[in-house]
């Protein structure tokens, strides 16, 4: 009779399997093109996007991979492999010989420096997306003393997408942790140090934390650690006022916090870590249920301790991490209540509705999430990351998913990075929003898991390979080493700095754009898109994101205008019955768009007629578009009496009249392109209304 296998022996067999089993499907997704089943013939640009960018980089990869083997197999030939493994060896020792705490303060200085660099020399101090733009505007408020913005009727002026308008106030849709601390950095005058800071705490605690889950290791830690620090993927959305560093840093903290409690068996670092995982859920909620789990793997998944006495300590330590999480949850909570109207209700679910939430459903958009386009999006992310991490010309992903294959066992430490890494892939995998900007930028925080993974499964392949075995005169130990050298040399020194400079010059170039100083108060109207303005009129009097998406893609631009007026209008003098608008969630085929300048488009049917009022609207558009989104944290706050420019919407000269009756000790402007797509300059009211708005 076969005697049956201890409980370990098969759970071990076990974590085997669904190791190999991760590691085959990390290969399949990004060696083929699965992304593509995403492709459909009405896919909105949202899909397209995702398509075309795993598209470009896994051209890339694949002609990179190429070239970079072919010189990894000719210098094991040419090169004196007995030297360059003695010297890498050295290099090891050094590395492990540094002090842990003095190596991750030097590296997470470089880093800080690194970022800064980028966030004022090649972004100029100045945001490149609506959420950072929206956060930083509410941290205006914040750093000034009020924690949400004015409301009045004069709000559809200033609103901007991701935010919205509550009973006590304007706020961005975004938890306020990261606001915080942008607030605090817009109190000291810094604003573009705040990113950057992150960086370096990213890189510190991930350091230290590398330094203790790889004690037999060292030298792979520290080098993942520098390949961190180096990431031009972790760079550039921090320099970019992004809240994914935010939660990176604490995510970072938390492990470092986690395994010290383990080392000293102290339950402070416990409470501790708690409250980085607290932190993180007032930044990114998802991010932190995520660590919280990686956290939990950590207590109670670690050997050595003994068996009977590990769920004791595990619930002492849990405990101890509530009494840390506690009061971040009684703050946020009371926020959530302020403005929200519970506890529990965050901006995301206000603003947007309730299908921003985790699962399978319609999205806010309309677009239905499934499994198979969350298969699609997660072999995009997947893609992109292979590349943007570290813009090596090898597959990041894929030499993970291959070390995940063939490595014989994990340590526990690399247990821990492994669910660092993978974990936020799961999580996102039932997350219908995967932005695909500077990168998967949903993955961000799970770069530095990322980065020590790649660099254990790049040396544990490498180790997989006897030092003796050779093909013909080639010793492909040798070759595999010289391949990945190769390839993140030439991410340090070609690739990432070129991929940082990309986001300068014309990329996203209006963000850049600032309204001349004034030394008067005045009232710059800045003009927008008309679609621009309709959502913002809309949002602004309470209408949800989710049904803002319905209608401005399946009705014409001129439908949408009318419902807009009529919606804003007083409820007392307004007519009863409003304007007909299809509002139907089901309905997949978009009404067609008519480009009426760079990013203006808007919606119509062919050979409709559009009525003059709306021909008015498209006309003002002609010239070319000026987004205010990225001017408005840098100007006089909205109801302020600052001496300087307080930037608003232009809504046309109508609408416009009672904004300046409002304000009028203020000079009004008037900021667009006075010449088709040409620069923006700053005119007089009255000539800009002449050269934009036909007589109505």
């Amino acid at each position: 009779m076969k005697t049956p296998e201890p409980p370990t022996t098969q759970m071990n067999k076990a974590g085997t399997y669904l190791r190999r089993s991760v590691g085959a499907l990390l290969v399949v997704l990004v060696v083929f093109p699965v992304y593509r089943i995403l492709s459909e013939p009405d896919a909105g640009p949202f899909l397209r996007g995702a398509i075309d960018l795993a598209d470009l980089s896994r051209a890339m990869l694949i002609f990179g991979s190429l070239i970079v083997l072919a010189a990894g197999i000719i210098a094991s030939r040419v090169v004196d492999s007995a030297a360059i493994a003695r010297r890498l060896a050295r290099i090891g020792i050094w590395l492990e010989s540094v002090p842990p705490l003095r190596f991750a303060l030097v590296l997470a200085l470089v880093s800080t420096v690194i970022t800064l660099g980028f966030a004022v020399f090649v972004l100029e101090g100045k945001p490149n997306l609506i959420d950072a733009m929206a956060q930083l505007l509410q941290a205006r408020f914040l750093a000034a003393g009020h924690l949400a913005g004015p409301v009045d009727k004069f709000a559809e002026f200033w609103q901007i997408q991701n935010s919205l308008v509550t009973r006590n106030g304007w706020v961005s849709q975004y938890p306020p942790g990261y606001i915080v601390f942008l607030a605090l950095g817009l109190k000291l005058g810094v604003p573009q140090a705040v990113g950057p800071f992150f960086v370096g705490l990213t890189v510190l605690f991930t350091a230290l934390a590398a330094d203790r889950l790889l004690p037999e290791n060292r030298a792979t830690a520290r080098v993942g650690a520098v390949m961190l620090a180096l990431s031009p993927f972790l760079v550039g959305l921090a320099g970019a006022y992004m809240n994914h560093i935010g939660a990176a840093a604490f995510f970072a903290a938390a492990i470092f916090l986690a395994v010290k409690s383990l080392d000293d068996d102290n339950l402070l670092w416990a409470v501790l870590c708690g409250l980085a995982t607290g932190i993180i859920f007032s930044i990114r909620p998802l991010t932190a249920v995520i660590a919280a789990l990686v956290v939990a793997f950590m207590w109670f998944g670690r050997t050595g301790e003994i068996e009977r006495d590990r769920g004791a300590a595990f619930i002492r330590r849990t405990l101890a991490a509530t009494l840390g999480i506690a009061p971040i949850f009684v703050l946020l909570g009371l926020y959530n209540l302020h403005f929200f109207g519970s506890p529990f209700r965050f901006g995301y679910i206000a603003a947007q509705g309730p299908l921003t939430g985790l699962g399978f459903h319609p999205d806010p958009t309309g677009q239905f999430y499934g499994p198979i386009q969350a298969l699609g999006f997660t072999s995009a992310d997947l893609e992109m990351l292979s590349l943007y991490l570290l813009e090596s010309p090898l597959p990041a992903v894929l030499v993970v998913g291959l070390f995940l294959v063939f490595a014989r066992r994990l340590t526990w430490g690399e247990r821990v990075i492994a669910l660092w890494a993978l974990l936020p892939v799961l999580g996102n995998f039932f997350y219908w929003h995967h932005g695909a900007f500077m990168g998967p930028r949903m993955l961000n925080e799970a770069t530095p898991g990322w980065a020590l993974l790649t660099a254990v499964a790049a040396v544990g392949l490498v180790r997989r390979i006897p030092a003796d075995r050779t093909l013909g005169n080639y010793p492909p130990r040798m070759a595999l080493a010289f391949t990945f050298i190769l390839a993140w040399l030439g991410g340090i020194f070609f690739l990432g700095p070129e991929r940082l400079a990309s986001y300068g010059d014309s990329w996203q170039a209006t963000s850049r754009i600032t309204v001349p100083p004034q030394k008067r108060p005045s009232l710059v109207f800045v003009h927008g898109a008309w679609t621009g303005r309709i959502a913002t009129r809309l949002i602004a009097h309470g209408l949800r994101l989710d049904s803002l998406e319905v209608a401005m893609r399946y009705n014409p631009t001129c439908d949408v205008h009318f419902f807009a007026l009529w919606y804003a209008a007083d409820p007392a003098t307004r007519s009863p019955t409003p304007p007909p608008l299809d509002f139907n969630f089901a309905r997949r085929r978009e009404v067609p768009k008519i480009a009426i300048a760079n990013g203006d488009d808007i919606r119509a049917q062919p050979r409709a007629p559009i009525a003059p009022v709306c021909l008015r609207q498209v006309a003002s558009d002609t010239l070319g578009i000026v987004e205010m989104a990225g001017m408005l944290w840098q100007a006089d706050l909205p109801g302020s009496s600052g001496p300087g420019a307080l930037v608003v919407r232009d809504m046309g000269p109508e609408f416009n009249a009672g904004l300046i009756a409002r304000y009028p000790t203020r000079t009004p402007l008037v900021f667009y392109r006075p010449v088709k797509e040409g620069p923006p300059v700053l005119a007089p009211y009255d000539a800009g209304m002449r050269a934009l708005w036909p007589p109505g």
